[in-house]
């Protein structure tokens, strides 16, 4: 009988290969990996000392990993003694996966509400759970099981990010990089890639964010996989920030504008659960003026921001934070003609003070790490009162 040789997987994912680009080195067919895990086909010989050193691990090692699986769960029999049957692994069925799913909400909820720190560990842990189960999920149910995992190892990738653990994000999303694969989710995959993809952003890396960008938005555009409006809009916004970054601001500005009028079209029934933070108009405005700051347009940005701020429901507390950030930087950019008189440091401050308590109060540490960054900027306007105030509170 076949065994889902978890081990396998698990080694296949640590070494940073998705089954994609495994069977791309191994000059295999994608569908010859997924047989080699499924345990319904053995790796030839000539193959073994190639996975070994993909793996990083040695002979032996490979061999346990390719057979252990089928000898725990096989009935054990001694000469003179009588038959021991294992225990059978607990099976994982349709309830207990719409119970996950259900967690992973609640928990991107939470986050939304009280930030990362009141989540990050219980979503860790319940990722470390599921990746758990997987030896146990019968075929019917593995590619939902596949699709749960990514969408806890994708939130678990954001929380990451937001706690600037950014090796710890990569591994994340790198996880669901692969379950969206193997669960067949072109959708999935796409997003994933974007979130892969504020990492760059995040390091000022424009050019490696679009790399990773432009290969979502080729998914994006097959019919094939008919990849909804929401995805895409949202994915044209970040290749506006990234073309910003790489210098090619007339590039971004068109991204923009792709990424609002793909928006106008949104059906909002039809977002997915991962991606409902983007499926109201203040969250394309605060998207589009984030973009804005990076395209140096600060009048613009301004417009974009405080429509957001304005309109933003109370409870997306971090979301209110990193958009009040984003419009202290646009009221402190000079105007396109150099007055500086365009620029407005108190106004500033204000919103930065906001953002930084709604930061401590989240414990996000990237939002904290951006308004200390504000503070060189405001320093020679120290006489007034708000920025007094927040360079003695976020010091």
């Amino acid at each position: 009988m076949a065994v889902r040789r978890t081990g396998f997987v698990r080694a296949r994912k640590a070494a940073g290969f998705t089954q994609e680009s495994f069977a791309e080195v191994m000059h295999v067919d994608r569908s010859t990996v997924a047989r080699w895990e499924q345990g319904t086909r053995e790796p030839l010989p000539y193959q073994r000392p190639k996975l070994a050193g993909l793996l990083k691990i040695s002979m032996t090692a490979l061999d346990e990993l390719l057979h252990s699986e089928k000898e725990s769960v096989a009935v054990k029999q001694h000469e003179n003694s009588p038959a021991v049957v294992l225990p059978a692994p607990r099976v994982v069925h349709a309830e207990l996966l719409t119970q996950y799913e259900a967690l992973t909400s609640t928990y991107r909820q939470i986050d939304y509400q009280a930030g990362s720190v009141a989540v990050y560990e219980q979503t860790v842990s319940q990722l470390d759970r599921l990746a758990g189960l997987a030896d146990n999920v019968p075929s019917s149910h593995y590619q939902r099981f596949a699709l749960v995992l990514g969408d806890t190892a994708q939130l678990a990738a954001w929380l990451a990010i937001d706690h600037q653990d950014y090796g710890a994000a990569r591994r994340y999303a790198s996880l669901a990089l692969s379950s969206a694969q193997e669960g067949e989710d072109a959708q999935l995959h796409a997003y994933v890639l974007g979130i892969m993809s504020y990492i760059h952003l995040h390091a000022g890396r424009g050019p490696d964010a679009l790399r990773l960008l432009l290969a979502a938005l080729h998914l994006a555009e097959n019919p094939r996989f008919s990849i909804g409006q929401v995805l895409h809009s949202w994915l044209s916004e970040a290749v506006g920030e990234a073309y910003a970054l790489a210098g090619d601001h007339r590039a971004g500005a068109a991204a923009l504008a792709e990424a609002e009028r793909l928006f106008d079209g949104v059906d909002r029934t039809d977002v997915p659960a991962w991606l409902g933070f983007y499926n109201g108009a203040e969250h394309i405005m605060r998207l589009k003026g984030r973009c804005l700051v990076r395209l140096r347009d600060g009048a613009a940005a301004v417009t974009a921001l405080e429509e957001a701020v304005q309109a933003l429901p109370v409870h997306y507390v971090r979301e209110r934070s990193g958009t009040l950030i984003d419009l202290a930087i646009a009221r402190l950019m000079p105007s396109r003609t150099g007055r500086t008189s365009a620029v407005e440091p108190e106004v500033a401050a204000t919103a930065a003070l906001e953002a930084w308590e709604l930061a401590v109060q989240t414990g996000s540490g990237r939002n904290q790490r951006r308004v200390r960054e504000l503070l060189p900027q405001l320093r020679p306007y120290r006489q007034l009162g708000a920025v007094r105030t927040l360079l003695e509170v976020a010091p």
